[in-house]
């Protein structure tokens, strides 16, 4: 696609080996169709759904010491692979931050967990599934021990525990989450007012 418009960092969702992944709309910001403030920065009413109700569930049963939240956490692979966590877990002890604690984590979490693709894929993936694969093989080879996508709209969740072995679930069978604490989307989500 050819342009001389300034793409603003701010539409740069995450970097990988030094090329930018784009958040979904940021051609029409360039096509001159949308203003950058009508471009989706957040996520979907049932995305946030989606991950609230599986933070709400870990801070309620993860013993303390463990820690699970949501905040698109910046996670530093190697220099120009910077990726965004949707949910991100961690035991004990693997977490270190202090006040100088200002940068993206170098430290992997022990989970990490995804709810849909929110990029657009086209300038450097062939397709939102090589996007989503590619990022599962780089976080297992960081060193995460588990990757978990959540796709709302086919209702189905990927389990990825090593590059070897991944398995793709409906959302309404448990599957675990880290340790032996389990988690079932669909029940989840219906205990947490979404309406059928």
């Amino acid at each position: 696609m050819k342009t001389t418009k300034q793409i603003p960092k701010t539409l740069i969702y995450e970097e990988f080996d030094g090329h930018p992944i784009y958040r979904k709309g940021y051609k029409d910001f360039i096509l001159g169709l949308k203003k950058i403030e009508e471009i989706n920065m957040g996520t979907s009413q049932l995305q946030y759904l989606i991950t609230w109700s599986i933070v709400k569930f870990l801070a309620r049963e993860l013993p303390d010491g463990y820690a699970a939240g949501s905040s698109e956490l910046g996670l530093h692979l190697t220099k120009g692979t910077n990726f965004a966590a949707d949910i991100a877990v961690f035991r004990e002890g693997v977490l270190n931050i202090g006040f100088q604690s200002t940068n993206y984590s170098d430290v992997p979490p022990n989970v990490v967990i995804e709810v849909d693709v929110k990029i657009d894929e086209s300038d450097y993936f062939q397709t939102q599934d090589e996007y989503f694969h590619k990022k599962t093989e780089r976080l297992l080879a960081w060193g995460v021990e588990r990757v978990i996508w959540v796709f709302s709209a086919s209702r189905r969740v990927l389990v990825a525990d090593n590059l070897k072995k991944w398995e793709s679930i409906s959302w309404d069978i448990p599957f675990t989450v880290i340790d032996d604490y389990e988690i079932n989307v669909w029940e989840l989500l219906l205990k947490n007012g979404f309406q059928v």
